[in-house]
């Protein structure tokens, strides 16, 4: 069995710089040979005229082809011209085709779209299942809802100084929460817990006044 022989392109042969030197050569073969005198190609002979009709028949392929490319390069500009607005004419078209037959009707598949599943409803034992999971992951995150921010408030009351006698340290400030049961401030002194009361001793029997934050009042007089 005879081999099939495989035509290959030649290597550094551009299509267009072979056209133009068999445009080049046709030229030659036209001006300088007789169209009756002969050559001898590929060991057959061949007139001046046979050869430039070869020439010109391989020449009008590589013009279709270039034509074909012009063509193709504008029709490829063309569509990337159109494809944006195309692209937002289909996506009205599907939104208002959606609308008019509903997310589920079998008749979108006529229109190459895939109706929406309807939600199966569910039981009393998935809410429940679902209401519990909410609830742990509550715990886990440590959200609150937004009463229980409500109620966790720091500004409500009236934050109360106490400040001790000349030497001693002032307390940091004890915000007063309704909401929330009162914490002991933790002395920075000698490890006592100043009165919350109006006209309370530290622990060394020195009365220390208690008065509102901001009212001015100095430390050490």
């Amino acid at each position: 069995m005879a081999a099939t022989a495989v035509l290959t392109q030649p290597k550094g042969m551009a299509p267009g710089k072979f056209e133009a030197e068999l445009t080049s050569l046709d030229a030659g073969v036209v001006k300088d040979i007789p169209a009756k005198t002969s050559l001898t190609i590929n060991g057959n002979a061949i007139t001046g005229a046979q050869i430039d009709t070869q020439i010109k028949t391989y020449l009008a392929t590589f013009a279709a082809a270039d034509t074909a490319k012009q063509q193709y390069q504008s029709a490829v500009k063309d569509r990337l011209a159109i494809t944006v607005e195309a692209r937002d004419f289909y996506l009205q078209v599907k939104k208002a085709v959606v609308a008019f037959f509903g997310a589920q009707s079998a008749q979108l598949a006529d229109f190459g779209l895939t109706p929406a599943k309807a939600k199966a409803p569910k039981s009393s034992a998935q809410k429940l299942v679902t209401a519990a999971k909410a609830k742990l992951t509550r715990a886990a995150r440590g959200t609150t809802s937004k009463k229980q921010k409500a109620d966790i408030n720091p500004t409500v009351g009236t934050p109360m100084v106490a400040v001790a006698a000349a030497g001693q340290s002032v307390e940091a400030p004890t915000v007063v929460n309704p909401a929330l049961p009162a914490t002991p401030a933790s002395g920075s002194g000698s490890g006592s817990t100043p009165q919350s009361s109006a006209g309370g001793s530290t622990s060394n029997g020195v009365s220390a006044p208690v008065v509102p934050a901001g009212s001015g009042a100095a430390s050490g007089a």
